[in-house]
């Protein structure tokens, strides 16, 4: 019996040495595998967070927007973005707005230096004008798909929401708009208080109509009209005409019968107008026509067509 039992003991001892050695070498090789592993792991993390890694402008984090989503969601400020894809999509949009504002100051400058250039240079220069132009195009062309897919990309989030969590962006949305509009109304109010002196209002006035003053620009020039009236403009028409010009340059002028007219573009060809025509449309002037004029006097449409040689349509 004795002998038996150490028999069993001995088998024991020897089948725990078998397990504790299995269960070493498999440590082993998992200490061995492991470090390979979380560096890979690590690696790629860093690659991918360097390559989607989000920045935002510091001009936008600090300035309201007015983004909707759909009609129970609007942003006002970029980091109510849920979507850091959506979120670079807006902020491409945004860049770009910029870059046009941009240009419509280097056009604007460009052709106050045409007006008072030899003729020698006034082809360069109508060259630079017609390229930022083409620039203004081109960009104009891409800032609304650029919101469209931002918009399109959060209101699929929102549409998979609960209920409750969007009752609570909601409010949290409704408590930032308050903030800011309480910021907005005393900025007018001091604006009114700092206008209320009598020698700004004449300083700032002199100063507005000396910019107002332009030379009309020589030649053919097909302008997108967005605007005429003989007497007040009706609400409608003055906000679409505002939203209008945060993304572009209006101008107006009054003609020989006392009808305000307002227009945006100063466009070489017939092609190009065509093109800022649906472009205006899109951004909220339904009734645009595109107008020509010769020698900053306004001709027949038709006219200036057959002038700069283009008889068919684009």
């Amino acid at each position: 019996m004795l002998i038996l039992i150490k028999t069993s003991i001995k088998t024991i001892f020897i089948l725990l040495l078998l397990l504790a050695n299995t269960l070493n070498l498999l440590a082993n090789r998992q200490a061995l595998e492991s470090p390979d592993d979380t560096v890979k792991i690590k690696t790629n993390t860093s690659e991918i967070a360097s390559k989607d890694e989000l920045i935002i402008p510091e001009e936008l984090k600090k300035k309201s927007i007015d983004f909707q989503i759909n009609s129970d969601i609007s942003y006002f400020n970029i980091n109510h973005f849920v979507n850091s894809d959506s979120k670079m999509l807006f902020i491409q949009a945004w860049q770009k707005e910029n870059e046009v504002k941009k240009l419509y100051t280097k056009t604007d400058s460009l052709r106050n230096i045409y007006a008072n250039s030899s003729d020698e240079r006034k082809q360069e220069i109508s060259s630079l004008i017609l390229k930022a132009e083409q620039q203004t195009i081109a960009l104009n062309e891409e800032i609304p798909s650029l919101y469209e897919k931002a918009r399109n990309e959060e209101n699929q989030y929102w549409q998979a929401a609960t209920p409750e969590l969007i009752l609570a962006f909601q409010k949290k949305i409704q408590l930032y708009s308050d903030s800011v509009k309480q910021v907005k109304e005393i900025k007018i109010e001091n604006k009114a208080l700092s206008e209320a002196v009598p020698d700004t209002i004449t300083f700032y006035e002199a100063k507005q109509k000396e910019i107002a003053k332009e030379v009309a620009p020589t030649g053919i020039v097909y302008k997108i009209q967005v605007g005429a009236f003989k007497n007040k403009m009706p609400e409608s028409a003055a906000k679409a005409i505002k939203k209008l010009s945060i993304l572009r340059k209006v101008e107006n002028y009054k003609d020989e019968k006392g009808v305000k007219i307002y227009t945006t573009g100063n466009l070489k060809s017939y092609k190009e107008a065509f093109t800022m025509l649906s472009q205006v449309k899109h951004e909220g002037i339904r009734n645009a026509t595109i107008t020509a004029y010769q020698n900053g006097k306004r001709i027949d449409l038709n006219d200036a067509r057959k002038l700069t040689n283009e008889t068919a349509n684009p």
